[in-house]
């Protein structure tokens, strides 16, 4: 963190001639806050700086998904009978997986960090309602792994049913894409009900999370306190903070869980909260999206699963002939 010197040396190469006076005089009014958030948010060699470019980031986390890359979506034998009867698949809101902490575990780490830093119950109230206005609360999530033969997701996923479908990533998103544009050719078009899709790699390395999170947590709370006096820039610096936070929420999962290596489809669904679910199942919302079949690379049987090779195949051959079944080269 920069000492004090640097920062009024910093501030001062700023402010040079072409900086209304005004301005200047706003700046030297602020407190010590407000200062050192000004310096991290133009300082390129600033920690925050570093980790807090929002088009760097979604490179980093994103992909293109121009390649095909194999992906591994674990599951039971059940279930993809259904998604090969219906010819559709679900896709479950986020606010309802199965972890808690899902889309919310970065935001809990940096409030773990305001808090050792003796931020106020009201700041670290403000910081949780920033987090809950984000628009993204109508967000999907098909998860895959790029773990083709893992026993922990056969025994979480798939119990004595256990199976991983293979499919390219490219195939995934032209599915989830095609069925959440409704036909419109680009984002400026979308209308309410309307989802934009895109790949998404989990981060669970914890020193990695932590170089993200603790400069934007810490820069979050020196604009807050700054806010009074600089309210324009100290906005600006906040709504950085806040789309940032949304992406690393996104993308930042429990490292207790990397051993689901886990990559996934994030559908971000425009709404207003007048828009219903595509689908509802007790209060759940989905999104119900056609599967196309043909895309199928292949289908793993576990260890466990009661489902012989020879009835697997019977069944995905009515589907997607010629398709590659075979058993999981785990012991057990």
């Amino acid at each position: 963190m920069h000492d004090k010197n640097y920062i009024d040396s910093y501030l001062n190469s700023l402010l040079t001639d072409d900086v209304p006076q005004k301005t200047k005089l706003m700046i030297a009014n602020l407190n010590d806050n407000g200062k050192r958030a000004i310096v991290n948010y133009h300082d390129p060699h600033s920690a925050f700086h570093k980790h807090a470019d929002i088009v760097i980031n979604v490179h980093t986390f994103g992909e293109s998904a121009e390649r095909n890359t194999s992906l591994f979506h674990y599951t039971t034998m059940s279930s993809l009978n259904s998604i090969l009867n219906s010819g559709y698949f679900r896709i479950k809101q986020a606010n309802f997986m199965n972890d808690p902490d899902e889309f919310r575990w970065a935001s809990k780490l940096a409030i773990k960090y305001l808090e050792n830093c003796k931020a106020t119950s009201e700041e670290i109230s403000s910081f949780k309602q920033m987090v809950e206005n984000q628009p993204f609360y109508d967000a999907y999530i098909w998860s895959f792994s790029k773990n083709d033969d893992s026993e922990t997701l056969f025994h979480v996923y798939g119990g004595n049913e256990g199976i991983a479908l293979e499919l390219g990533e490219k195939d995934v998103m032209n599915m989830l894409a095609t069925h959440n544009s409704h036909g419109k050719k680009s984002l400026d078009q979308f209308d309410l009900g309307d989802a934009y899709t895109f790949p998404l790699n989990v981060m669970y390395d914890a020193q990695k999370q932590e170089n993200y999170i603790e400069p934007l947590a810490q820069e979050w709370l020196d604009a807050y306190r700054g806010l009074k006096n600089d309210p324009d820039d100290m906005k600006e610096i906040l709504t950085l903070c806040s789309k940032n936070i949304a992406l690393f929420n996104m993308a930042f999962k429990n490292p207790k869980l990397s051993h689901e290596e886990e990559f996934r489809f994030v559908s971000l669904r425009k709404n207003d909260g007048t828009v219903s679910p595509e689908l509802e199942i007790n209060g759940v919302p989905y999104i119900n999206c056609e599967f196309i079949s043909e895309y199928i690379q292949s289908v793993t049987i576990s260890p466990t699963c009661d489902k012989s090779e020879k009835e697997v195949r019977a069944i995905i051959s009515k589907y997607k002939p010629g398709a590659d079944v075979k058993k999981s080269t785990l012991p057990y």
